[in-house]
Parts: structure tokens; sequence; C-alpha cells
């Protein structure tokens, strides 16, 4: 179980500027291929990225998807050569890491954190604990001084409530997780977490929207595929049931910690895997490491961290609006 786990690095670019919600209004959302565009001192950011994972002892090999031109010549990654929208350069990555590491736990992460040291150990030791599962996905606590969260305080805020008759918790995502790839409906989580980038810094409302509007379909179609293979359709209403009321419930602040685990494994976990690995789980930590939600999304960011924007970026291909995370 302490064996390093193999992680993937989504290094796309953001085509153009992210939207921001009205608290980012005076803020200057960045595009391109941060990973590689970013300076840290005087290196690209993925390969201090690479550094500190590799430090922690506990992710080997690293990959980064992205374009072979772009990442060529960073030293201790691999590269799977993509340069799609971030549904796409995750499904290449992760088909790759598949085929390379089959049966292994994968890790997945972004290009645009800096992960510290400590946070990297806590993370490792906290998911090792809990082997087996279906995937480990941490929320941040959010600091009680909120001074903390620097040039990121105007990113979106969840509520989560820990345990019955706690209060809610304010928490960010994390941008680190460890999967068992066996057990997702892959092809459908590499849709939405196409939707849930795009519509990552919108109010909670209008994501549900979104999501709903550009999942149905995919939804539909995969339970007539059902019929035809004599399997019971019931893939669109266990998604939609259990995405609204995760909506509802974290626009509220009523989600528990645990009911939200709970609907997450029913949408994404496959019905097979459920009913042979009942006690398994999709664990949402509430952690205390807050390099891990703060991700770079704008030039007031970057600079809080010593970022060097001023040199030219890499091209972006032409032909696609998507985000390319």
């Amino acid at each position: 179980m302490n064996n390093p786990i193999p992680i993937l690095i989504l290094g796309g670019s953001d085509p153009k500027p992210a939207s921001l919600p009205d608290a980012g209004r005076d803020k200057h959302a960045l595009r391109g291929y941060k990973g590689r565009d970013l300076l840290i001192g005087d290196r690209p950011m993925i390969q201090v990225v690479v550094e500190r994972l590799k430090e922690s002892g506990g992710f080997d090999p690293i990959y980064v998807a992205g374009p072979q031109e772009v990442y060529q010549g960073i030293p201790g990654l691999e590269i799977v050569d993509t340069a799609g929208s971030l549904g796409k350069n995750l499904r290449t990555g992760l088909e790759r890491l598949r085929l390379l590491h089959p049966g292994s736990y994968l890790a997945i992460t972004t290009c645009d954190i800096l992960p510290e040291p400590e946070c990297l150990q806590t993370f490792l030791q906290e998911s090792r604990d809990h082997m087996p599962f279906d995937a480990w996905f941490p929320m941040i606590r959010i600091p009680d001084d909120r001074e903390q969260l620097g040039a990121s305080s105007w990113k979106p805020t969840y509520q989560v409530i820990p345990q019955e008759g706690r209060e809610p918790v304010s928490t960010l995502p994390g941008h680190l997780m460890v999967i068992n790839p066996e057990a997702f409906r892959l092809r459908f989580a590499y849709r939405l977490m196409q939707i849930a980038y795009r519509t990552r810094n919108r109010p909670i409302p209008v994501r549900r929207k979104e999501m709903v509007r550009d999942t149905l379909k995919d939804l539909l179609f995969e339970d007539v595929r059902h019929i035809f293979s004599m399997r019971v359709p019931r893939l669109t209403w266990t998604v939609i049931s259990n995405g609204l009321k995760v909506a509802r419930e974290m626009k509220s602040g009523t989600s528990t910690l645990v009911g939200l685990e709970n609907s997450i494994r029913r949408i994404f976990i496959r019905y097979r895997h459920q009913r042979e690995f009942p006690d398994r789980r999709v664990h949402l930590p509430i952690m205390d490491a807050l390099s891990l939600a703060k991700d770079i999304d704008t030039e007031e960011e970057a600079r809080e961290l010593g970022g060097d924007l001023s040199h030219t970026p890499h091209p972006i291909p032409d032909g696609s609006n998507q985000p390319r995370g």
C-alpha cells in the first residue's frame, strides 16, 4: 500500500481568460499554458510542481497530459502528447496510465498549484490509511483568518457539515485526488469534468443548470445502450437526482460530508463495482491543506507566489474556445 502512486498532471491551456464571479471582478484572469509559461523564479511552474511531488516520495512516475512541443525538456516528466479540451486531455492521459499501470491507483492534479511538502505528506498518509477506496478527494478547510487566502479570496466556497450536529465548514475543492479507475464510469466522468471545469468559478445555480443541460443527452444515450444490452436503464435518474441533491444542499449549506460522499459514489461509480464492493467509499475528507486549493487563475494570484508573467507565452492552437486544463 506504500508503493508510489503514478500521477497525471493536467497541463493544457485556457485559450481565453476564465470567467470570474463578481468577487473577482477586479482580478485579471490568465490564459495560456500556465504550467509552462508561468515562471516561478526562473523555472516553469510545472517544474516546481514536479520537484515537490518527487520530494514527497509518494508519486512516481510523473506524467503530464499536454502538448509535446510545450513541455519537452522539463526534467523528471513523462509527456502524454495531447492538445485537446480538459475532457480529452484527461481521457488521453488516464487511458495511457491505465495501460502502463494496470490495476494501480492513479493520482490526478493540475499544473497550476504549488503544493507545500507538509500538505503532500498529510495527503499521502491519510489516503493510505483509508485504502482500499474508490476515490480520495479532499475538501480544503478555509482558515478562520481569511486573509490567509490572499489573492485567492475571490474563489467560490462550499459549505459542508462534517458530522451530524456540527456547524457547516467553509471549504474549497482540492486539486489533487487519487482514484481507482476501474471503479469509475470513466466516459461519463470525462464529460462531467469538462463541464465542471468550464463552470468552476460560477455560482452553484448556474453550474447546476449547465451541468444538467449538457449531460442529459449523454445519460439518455447510455440508458438506451443499457436497454439493448438487457440492463436496467437507470443511469439518467441516478445521476440527475443525486446531482441535483448535491447542488441543492451545497447551495443551502445543508450538505453533510457522508451524504455528499454517498451521492458522489452513486453518480460516478459503476453499479457492478458498487455491488461487488459495498463497503468501499468515495472519501471527501476535510483537510487543512490550503496549498492544494489555491490554483492560479489570475495574474494577482501568480504574482503573490512570485510568478513571472513577462515573457512571451507559447501559442495556443486555433479552433477551440474550450478550457484545456
